[in-house]
């Protein structure tokens, strides 16, 4: 990958422990307190009626298979890219659902990853000490930016306005690097290959970023008070 995309080892990013409870997953570093991660705060502060009514429309059953299987083909698309990024082999896929999740994963790599500059990370842990923790896909130069880069599978096509979680998602990574690092990253991407064959790119910069950033604060905040 490397004569491909240049990797560049500009900051240290720390391991943090993980760990995994039925109420959800924190990350601890060092012998600090743990704190929770964020796709555990987006979940449950998330407004959840929509998908109930989904839910109660195709059954339990059915939603269940559903949410299975596109975890299994979104594990399968994060793990392809991973061992692309390291330059590594994949092996063979032992199912159909892995094998599309190995194919989606290399449409993200054919039609964006001509556009990554550079590569500082990937599968990157960040923390925002006392507050939250998590690990983004990728960090790097995207189109000439410094970029927080997210990827997403999904069964179908995505609208900018059904995606406020991924948004929020970039505006905590984007904080916890800055906060950690001393950078001032202010451009989000999100790439989601969707299971009809096609791709989808998502930007957010500038005051919507910042605004985004102001919504994933009040967030955090009302998911703290939920603690005390």
């Amino acid at each position: 990958m490397a004569n491909l995309i240049p990797v560049k080892n500009l900051y240290t990013y720390e391991r943090l422990e993980r760990i995994d409870s039925p109420k959800g997953r924190t990350y601890r570093r060092g012998e600090e307190v743990p704190v929770h991660s964020v796709t555990t705060i987006l979940d449950k502060m998330k407004d959840k009626a929509t998908l109930d009514a989904w839910v109660q429309r195709v059954g339990q059953a059915e939603a269940d298979r559903i949410k299975t299987e596109a975890a299994h083909v979104g594990t399968a698309m994060h793990f392809t890219i991973e061992k692309f990024l390291e330059g590594s082999s994949l092996p063979t896929a032992e199912d159909w659902l892995q094998l599309r999740g190995y194919e989606m994963g290399y449409r993200l790599i054919n039609k964006y990853f001509g556009s990554i500059d550079e590569v500082w990370g990937f599968e990157v842990p960040l923390y925002y000490p006392e507050k939250y923790a998590g690990t983004t896909d990728l960090v790097g130069v995207f189109r000439g930016r410094p970029a927080i880069v997210d990827f997403k599978q999904s069964l179908k096509p995505k609208k900018y306005e059904w995606i406020t979680d991924y948004f929020h998602q970039l505006s905590a990574y984007a904080m916890a690097h800055d906060i950690l690092h001393g950078t001032k990253i202010d451009f989000g991407v999100v790439l989601v290959a969707v299971q009809d064959g096609t791709t989808q790119e998502f930007t957010t910069t500038g005051r919507e970023f910042e605004r985004q950033k102001k919504e994933w604060m009040a967030r955090l905040e009302k998911f703290l008070a939920t603690l005390v």
